[in-house]
């Protein structure tokens, strides 16, 4: 597993296309076709990892359960978000479809966290790209919904987030995206869309 460092730049729809232009004038290229993301988070049944989120605690992670609907030949993946002093990290695990229908019916077992539920179905279309050595992504149409599949809220913003290997120099994050950063989490909104319908 290796470390990395994430910024969030949180815009609306049209200074997203504007940033897009920006940088794509300033030698940004894209890496892989837009595609539909869909994930399922897990948290405990008291929320503990939503609280540790939203409270900053370190460590803490993320679990969720990541698919490409438009790709028909791809299946679901485990991922881990870990997030510590040294930095962020993730693991990823394919699951096939048996496993990935008792994690979704059973739930999935953390050594940290102990037992883990489906809480919050999280849907968004994302761009990729490269710039200098940085991967960007935009992502627009996010979407949350309970794992039942109801909706629950649509996120009026879109989000750019810079992805750059541990030891890149933060100065140089920030002259590639001269905007300022804000802390957005997919998870935390979706958890609280759930929340606030239940």
């Amino acid at each position: 597993m290796s470390f990395r460092i994430e910024e969030k730049v949180v815009l609306t729809a049209s200074d997203m296309a504007r940033l897009q232009a920006d940088l794509q004038g300033r030698g940004m290229v894209p890496l892989y076709p837009a595609r539909l993301i869909r994930s399922v988070y897990f948290d405990t049944t008291g929320l503990q990892m939503f609280s540790d989120s939203e409270e900053g605690v370190l460590p803490r992670k993320k679990v969720r359960l990541r698919r490409y609907p438009e790709q028909t030949d791809a299946g679901a993946v485990l991922e881990t978000k870990i997030s510590s002093v040294e930095g962020r990290f993730k693991t990823t695990r394919p699951v096939d479809a048996g496993t990935e229908a008792r994690l979704l019916r059973q739930g999935h077992f953390d050594r940290d966290y102990g037992t883990l539920m489906p809480m919050v179905e999280v849907s968004y279309r994302r761009s990729y790209y490269s710039l200098n050595g940085l991967r960007i992504t935009f992502d627009r149409d996010i979407s949350y919904a309970r794992p039942d599949g109801q909706l629950a809220h649509r996120e009026s913003w879109t989000v750019c987030e810079l992805k750059a290997p541990a030891g890149a120099p933060l100065d140089a994050l920030h002259h590639a995206l001269p905007v300022p950063r804000r802390r957005f989490s997919k998870f935390c909104n979706g958890i609280s869309a759930v929340i606030a319908r239940a």
